[in-house]
């Protein structure tokens, strides 16, 4: 019969207790993974042939698959689309939009944004997400802005108690100007925050409490 020794018996305790703890933190981070991934269900759709090749070309080409890209589609049209005749937004080129605000003087672009922030904003959200605060606002100029309407890039950060938003776009200077003047008014009519703002030709940045911390 085989005789263990004291260093063998030691050494298969520390095997076994490392399989163990592997074990354990495997199945703790799929836990935790199971807690935070959103729940999904499974569905069959039926495509024409022409729709389909569609899909799985443009999904080729943005090195995703099929599923992602109907997952992007359906959330756009969950999260925008839906929403668009029934808060009077209409798709416009960006050229188009450009040489509108090049025909106003700055004072006469600042006006117009102060006075469509004070309106537009507040009126979207409320039939869009049917409460008003921090999350949603910001919600509205990421998604409604900048990622449906492509009118921006938008980025945040929070550090401490202040968060900081940028956005670049390329509508030009007066477009800093006009968004400038739409977001203060917005800001300040919804959550009674006198932000303030930094700009350049091609983006604009500004600095909000974070209200969680007061």
């Amino acid at each position: 019969m085989y005789k263990w020794s004291q260093s063998s018996i030691r050494k298969h305790k520390f095997d076994i207790l490392s399989i163990l703890t592997l074990s354990w933190i495997a199945n703790l981070g799929s836990d935790m993974n199971q807690e935070t991934r959103p729940s999904t269900v499974t569905r069959s759709f039926r495509f024409e042939n022409e729709l389909s090749y569609i899909l799985e070309e443009e999904a080729e080409r943005m090195g995703i698959s099929v599923n992602a890209l109907v997952g992007i589609i359906l959330r756009r049209y969950c999260d925008f689309t839906r929403y668009l005749s029934k808060i009077d937004m209409i798709v416009i080129n960006r050229e188009f939009l450009t040489f509108l605000l090049d025909t106003y003087d700055d004072d006469s672009i600042r006006k117009m944004g102060t006075k469509l922030g004070q309106i537009i904003p507040s009126d979207t959200i409320m039939f869009w997400k049917k409460e008003i605060n921090e999350y949603s606002v910001l919600e509205y100029i990421e998604k409604i802005i900048c990622r449906y309407g492509h009118l921006g890039t938008y980025d945040e950060i929070l550090q401490s108690e202040v968060r900081t938003v940028v956005i670049r776009h390329r509508l030009g200077k007066k477009g800093s100007i006009f968004f400038q003047a739409y977001f203060c008014s917005a800001l300040k009519v919804m959550l009674g925050i006198d932000a303030n703002f930094e700009i350049t030709d091609s983006s604009l940045k500004f600095d909000i409490i974070n209200s969680s911390k007061n």
